[in-house]
C-alpha cells in the first residue's frame, strides 16, 4: 500500500510509522488521520511485529493539527475536525492498547495533536533539542488525541492544566523532569537509541508487554478489588502463552528466557 503522508515499513519484526509531510511541519490532516488509523490497525493485527517505533521527517515532529486545512473550512469547520477525528482518534486508541510497544522518536518540536500522540506511547525518547507544547487554546480550541486523559496521569493535574491553558513551551530537559517523556539524549544519539531499545523490546514477552499496559489503564477506573480481580486474571492468561510457560521454565533451569511473543 502506498501512502501520502506517512511512510510504514517492517525492519524484522520492528515496524516503523514515519510522519512524512515534512513541507507542512509534519501537521495532521485528513490523508495523516487515515493513514495512521491503517497502519494502526497492522500493527495491533500482525503478532510479528513486536515493537513500533514513530518518528518524523525533517527538523519538527510535528507541528499538530493542519491549522491551514481547518481556516479554509470556514463555517464547516466542525464537520471538518469529525472528519478527521474519526480516523485520528480510532487511530490513538488501538496505539494505546496494542501489544507491541510504540516507542517515539522526535527530533523537534511536538506541538499540539504531535504532543498528543506521544502522550499514548509506551516510551518516548527525545532530542535534547526537542520542545513540547499544547497550542490549542492559542487558536481558541480544545485539546484532542487522549492529552486530556493520559497527560493528567502522566505529568499530574497541576501542570497538564498548565500545559494546556498556558502553552508554557517545554524544553527536553523540562519535559523529562516533568515525566512527560523518558529519556532525554544528544541529537546524534537519538536514532540509535530507539532502535536499540525497540531491539530489546522486540525480543521480549509481547502478550505480557501489552497485558501489562492495560492493567495500568485500567487501575485508573478500578477500585482496589477490582484491579486486584483484573490482575488476576491477566497472569492466569500469561501462565497459558508459550512466553509465560517458557520463561518459568528457564528460570528453573537458570537459563535465559526466549521470547516469541506467543
Amino acid at each position: 500500500m502506498s501512502y501520502q503522508a506517512i511512510k510504514f515499513q517492517r525492519e524484522g519484526n520492528i515496524a516503523r510509522i514515519t510522519l512524512a509531510r515534512p513541507e507542512a511541519a509534519n501537521a495532521l490532516n485528513f490523508a495523516m488521520g487515515e493513514e495512521l488509523y491503517q497502519v494502526a490497525k497492522i500493527c495491533a493485527a500482525e503478532p510479528s511485529i513486536r515493537a513500533v517505533i514513530l518518528d518524523a521527517e525533517s527538523k519538527i515532529f510535528c507541528a499538530g493539527g493542519d491549522v491551514l486545512t481547518f481556516a479554509e473550512a470556514g463555517d464547516a469547520l466542525p464537520a471538518t475536525l469529525r472528519q478527521l477525528l474519526d480516523t485520528f482518534h480510532p487511530a490513538v486508541e488501538i496505539f494505546s492498547s496494542m501489544n507491541a510497544p510504540l516507542i517515539a522518536s522526535v527530533q523537534g518540536v511536538a506541538a499540539g495533536a504531535g504532543l498528543s500522540l506521544l502522550s499514548s506511547c509506551s516510551f518516548v525518547v527525545a532530542s535534547a533539542k526537542a520542545s513540547f507544547t499544547m497550542a490549542y487554546t492559542g487558536i481558541g480550541m480544545t485539546p484532542d488525541g487522549s492529552a486530556t486523559y493520559y497527560l493528567p496521569r502522566q505529568i499530574g493535574l497541576r501542570r497538564a492544566e498548565e500545559l494546556m491553558i498556558t502553552n508554557r513551551r517545554l524544553s527536553a530537559a523540562e519535559a523529562l523532569e516533568w515525566g512527560l517523556i523518558n529519556q532525554c539524549v544528544e541529537p546524534g544519539e537519538l536514532t540509535t537509541t530507539v532502535q536499540s531499545l525497540a531491539e530489546k523490546l522486540a525480543s521480549g514477552p509481547t502478550l505480557a508487554f501489552g497485558r501489562t499496559r492495560q492493567l495500568l489503564m485500567s487501575s485508573f477506573d478500578n477500585n482496589f478489588s477490582q484491579q486486584l480481580e483484573a490482575e488476576e486474571k491477566a497472569i492466569i492468561a500469561m501462565a497459558k502463552t508459550r512466553d509465560g510457560l517458557g520463561g518459568v521454565a528457564a528460570f528453573k533451569a537458570r537459563e535465559k528466557p526466549q521470547f516469541n511473543g506467543e
